[in-house]
């Protein structure tokens, strides 16, 4: 069954849907949860949360599928899934033997390290990377969790600090994984910085379509105003510089939000039209046939007709509250 859509992005108050503890160590920037402690009963159907946080799974003994957008990645042991903000997630589990989850906006780690990060969270452009890990480096990921951990329970002066460096340590090391796996292009820091900046622009732009506070997708001629870059110029640097030009990517993630609702949400064909800006229905179906060789009607009649029945959803009373503790 489809999970629960919410419209919450914060970390405390999707961990507060979710009955999940908040606690001191909780905060709108950073929180750490040992899934596997906190007596979650499977299997579990979590809601779809369109966060303005960055997620980072490291997943030593566990089994399910995770959702971002319109992709599907599938959860085993020894893997480690990072998400970037501003896309549609949910997650279904049905093992959980030993799970960690960090969660931190970009803004918790520029207090510490104010520059030099974006590289380090552009993820190669995609909203989600994961990977699986040899047993020797996943232990080294896990007694990272430890660390953190034990700092944030701490009366440690430069906890945060410490905290914020230990998750830019992992971070580097997935880095280093997403470059073998997809063979990343080097790019200039200045051409960094402008790729960075209209990817953030653009998901920026299409969370508050989704909100309802905006009305217009920002295209090439918006995006070259907002960063003060003359257009062609801003053409050049996106397509050099990620091997895609401007509307490939607006197009591609149009068609990824739009495909998730019409999978995963109730709303009818008029309303996910109107969230994107297009004033006529048929207009709306001719775009996306073109862009995918499927009309918007098929393929939600095909993906629910071909969607396994689940005897198990989402309750927010199935999580027991316990204490944040090791």
């Amino acid at each position: 069954m489809k999970p629960v859509l919410t419209n919450l992005s914060k970390i405390t108050e999707c961990l507060d849907f979710m009955n999940l503890p908040i606690s001191t160590y909780n905060s709108e920037n950073f929180s750490f949860i040992e899934l596997h402690e906190i007596g979650i009963k499977l299997p579990l159907q979590s809601p779809t949360f369109r966060p303005d946080f960055y997620n980072l799974f490291i997943i030593i003994d566990g089994c399910g599928t995770y959702y971002i957008g319109n992709k599907e990645i599938k959860i085993t042991s020894n893997k480690i899934i990072i998400s970037r903000p501003e896309s549609f997630m949910s997650s279904y589990w049905t093992k959980i033997q030993k799970v960690y989850t960090i969660s931190f906006r970009k803004s918790f780690l520029l207090q510490y390290f104010p520059a030099g990060i974006d590289t380090i969270l552009e993820l190669g452009g995609e909203n989600v990377f994961s990977c699986d890990l040899t047993e020797e480096r996943m232990k080294y990921f896990e007694q990272t969790c430890d660390e953190i951990y034990d700092i944030w329970i701490s009366t440690m002066e430069y906890k945060g600090e410490l905290i914020a460096n230990l998750i830019l340590n992992l971070l580097f090391l997935t880095q280093l994984h997403q470059k073998r796996d997809l063979k990343m292009k080097n790019e200039s820091e200045k051409n960094t910085t402008i790729v960075s900046t209209f990817r953030r622009n653009m998901e920026n732009n299409f969370s508050q379509l989704i909100r309802g506070q905006d009305t217009l997708l920002m295209r090439t001629k918006e995006h070259s105003k907002l960063l003060n870059i003359n257009e062609n110029y801003l053409s050049k640097v996106i397509s050099n510089s990620t091997g895609k030009t401007i509307n490939e990517w607006i197009n591609e993630k149009l068609i990824d939000e739009i495909k998730y609702l019409l999978k995963h949400s109730d709303k009818s064909m008029k309303e996910i039209a109107t969230l994107f800006a297009f004033n006529d229905l048929n207009y709306f179906c001719s775009y996306f046939k073109t862009q995918t060789l499927n009309a918007p009607s098929a393929l939600r009649k095909n993906f629910n007709n071909g969607e396994k029945n689940q005897s198990v959803v989402y309750n927010p009373q199935f999580i027991k509250h316990q204490s944040f503790s090791k």
